[in-house]
């Protein structure tokens, strides 16, 4: 039998957690419903950790997922209830898509990644002398080698990548990488970048005084030399976008959207370290805006 959607009435966010990402993220989305006029859409919050089952009012809500936990939970409602997941990583989506046999008409993300293209975009901007853009791949991120390679091949850059196989080959691999790379691209992939991997490839990309362009802002404040992050606010921002698109047609989600909104972070000991003089967050940011409506425009 097909499913039946219904145009919602009604928003409730899953919150994997009670932290203050999510707090904050909660109070944004709130807040950009009633600069959108939408507020006559109601919003529920539920924290899955209190509860023992988690009841949403199905064929009538869209359900909005904070962190993987959430998602989970939320991919097995109803297929007639719209989902739409935040601060989950785009392989972990893909897989809960699969497992849960659920479709993209009514499953749909911002996913953690920013895209590739901005990523190495930035890196171009900050290091215009720069040939060859260094990659450690995992078994998770070697599955994106194709599209990494088209980003670096539009900004003129030769990517070049080592697979990490195991924990042991990822120093000896990486001072490789190091030494015909002019720069560090760190790509979310959890086979490689941890808590407990952060520090060694930071410091032995400083000792090789080479820079690493990170995926976050802890990442940049840690050591990384710059990054491109969205933060809570702007992923909010997004999601009531994604919301307000989706009302009238609640089986038709958006697919899977990149962050739309974004910042950029620069860490001025790290780049006075190396001697590099960079423009500011700002122009920076700006610079890749423009970059990406010019391309907008070009599609």
């Amino acid at each position: 039998m097909p499913t039946v959607a219904y145009a919602y009435n009604g928003v409730t966010i899953l919150l994997s957690a009670e932290t203050a990402t999510n707090q904050e993220f909660v109070e944004q989305f709130k807040s950009e419903m009633m600069t959108h006029k939408a507020n006559h859409l109601r919003v529920t919050v539920i924290n899955i950790q209190d509860e023992e089952k988690v009841v949403v009012a199905e064929n009538s809500e869209l359900v909005i997922a904070l962190g993987v936990k959430a998602l989970d939970l939320a991919s097995k409602l109803r297929t007639t209830t719209p989902v739409i997941g935040v601060f989950t990583p785009l392989p972990t989506f893909n897989a809960l898509l699969n497992t849960s046999k659920r479709e993209l008409g009514n499953f749909s993300a911002i996913v953690l990644d920013q895209p590739y293209s901005r990523q190495i975009a930035l890196i171009r901007l900050a290091m215009p002398d720069a040939k060859n853009v260094g990659v450690l791949l995992g078994n998770v991120s070697s599955q994106q080698a194709d599209t990494l390679n088209e980003a670096a091949d539009k900004n003129a850059f030769n990517l070049i990548e080592r697979l990490i196989y195991t924990p042991s080959d990822l120093i000896p691999k990486l001072k490789n990488l190091l030494n015909h790379s002019d720069v560090l691209l760190a790509i979310p992939d959890p086979a490689i970048y941890s808590r407990e991997t952060a520090q060694p490839i930071l410091l032995t990309s400083y000792r090789h005084a080479k820079p690493v362009f990170g995926y976050s802002l802890s990442y940049v404040r840690a050591g990384a030399l710059a990054a491109v992050y969205s933060t809570t606010k702007q992923l909010a921002k997004q999601a009531v976008e994604m919301a307000i698109e989706s009302k009238s047609t609640p089986d038709q989600l958006p697919a899977p959207q990149t962050p739309k909104y974004f910042s950029v972070a620069i860490n001025l000991q790290v780049a006075r370290s190396l001697s590099m003089t960079l423009p500011s967050e700002l122009t920076l940011r700006e610079k890749l805006i423009q970059l990406e409506n010019d391309d907008e425009e070009l599609h």
